[in-house]
């Protein structure tokens, strides 16, 4: 056997060394090699509640060579529930080593607006200087449900500044879907002024005496003091007896207006008593009105049943008066339009259930004992004749 010349062997010992530093180097790429990896697609993703998800998945190589099916995509997206998801991407090299990955966000959202419902007047009304209370609002959502907690309000109310202002309403589901509306309140003045008398309530004066109002002081929520603004108005006739009003009145800024009466009688009750009365003849069957000495008014009557209800004799007063009310006893109930009491459940009211009154009616078919009246004299004392007028019946 030929050996080797010496060029021979250092050649065969230079090709043993390339070879093995080859298989090192290869053995060295496929552990250290670094994968490239990167998203097909939009790197965040918008997609509706229940709908459904393209997924464009990612692309990756390895010196210079396609390894796309290598790739692990791990996810928990669910398109039925709102909520922001990663999907993540990953790939390694040949041996399992050198991983790289990347990721996409899925912003999965619901598109239908909240119902936001105001309560209240629109607009709503606030009377000035008092506390604004809210009337309240209600917000619903298709997925949220309930979210009125959740609903913010912006602006303010000065309720010690009249005015117009505006309150924005803001309701904003999971998915960032809002709505916003708006209350118009505006704060008003609808108190009338408070009025109070100078002086006694009753005052009472001799006849042909003169009179004069003391006033009265009034004040304003919003204007203050306006005494200055007060009114005094009433028709009294000093040479005539009788009660008579005194009515001081008074209106504000905003044309809330009040009064306040004062009660003036001029001579004594018993001059009073001598031109204002009603006189009742029980023999006769028959009502006279008298006003400030004139007659008003006669009209036959019916009186109480003869020797059974008799109208008790004497001297009474209107004790006050009623409008379409029922008289009721232990044998009868009757509607009245006109009452007005005198003694216990004795008075005077119309009797439309009568065709006639007067005469000897009273004898066989007399009232329970009350004064039975024809419709239009039974109106005309009951808007006429002031309660505590003199009853005289005889």
């Amino acid at each position: 056997m030929k050996g080797f010349s010496k060029v021979e062997l250092v050649c065969a010992i230079i090709f043993f060394i390339s070879a093995f530093s080859c298989g090192i180097w290869f053995l060295m790429y496929s552990y250290f090699a670094v994968p490239e990896i990167s998203l097909i697609g939009d790197k965040e993703v918008l997609v509706k509640l229940g709908g459904t998800y393209d997924e464009k998945g990612a692309k990756a190589s390895l010196n210079n060579e396609d390894i796309s099916d290598s790739i692990k995509i791990e996810s928990k997206l669910d398109t039925s529930k709102v909520g922001d998801y990663v999907i993540t991407y990953s790939v390694t090299n040949t041996k399992g080593r050198q991983e790289r990955s990347v990721t996409r966000n899925v912003k999965i959202r619901d598109d239908i607006n909240p119902v936001l419902k105001l309560k209240g007047d629109s607009p709503y009304k606030v009377q000035f200087g008092s506390e604004y209370k809210d009337p309240g609002y209600t917000a619903t959502d298709n997925y949220d449900g309930d979210i009125t907690k959740k609903v913010k309000i912006t602006g303010e109310v000065n309720t010690h500044e009249i005015g117009i202002y505006k309150l924005y309403y803001t309701a904003t589901d999971s998915s960032e879907n809002s709505v916003t509306k708006i209350r118009t309140v505006e704060v008003v003045d609808t108190t009338a002024p408070k009025l109070t008398l100078i002086g006694k309530k009753k005052v009472t004066i001799k006849l042909g005496a003169n009179y004069k109002d003391e006033g009265c002081k009034a004040y304003d929520e919003y204007d203050g003091d306006i005494s200055d603004k007060v009114k005094v108005s009433n028709n009294i006739k000093n040479k005539i007896a009788g009660v008579y009003k005194s009515t001081c009145s008074v209106t504000d800024s905003f044309g809330n207006k009040s009064s306040i009466s004062r009660t003036v009688q001029v001579g004594t009750q018993a001059d009073i008593d001598s031109q204002n009365y009603i006189l009742v003849s029980i023999s006769d069957q028959a009502l006279w009105f008298y006003r400030h000495g004139k007659l008003q008014l006669s009209s036959s009557v019916v009186t109480g049943m003869y020797g059974i209800h008799d109208t008790p004799r004497g001297s009474f007063r209107i004790q006050g008066k009623a409008q379409s009310i029922y008289l009721t006893g232990p044998d009868y109930r009757s509607f009245v339009n006109y009452w007005m009491p005198i003694y216990g459940d004795i008075g005077l009211h119309d009797a439309t259930w009568r065709s006639s009154f007067g005469g000897a009616i009273y004898r066989g078919g007399g009232s329970h004992g009350c004064i039975n009246l024809p419709y239009w004299a039974a109106q005309s004392i009951y808007y006429n004749a002031p309660t505590g007028i003199l009853v005289r019946v005889v």
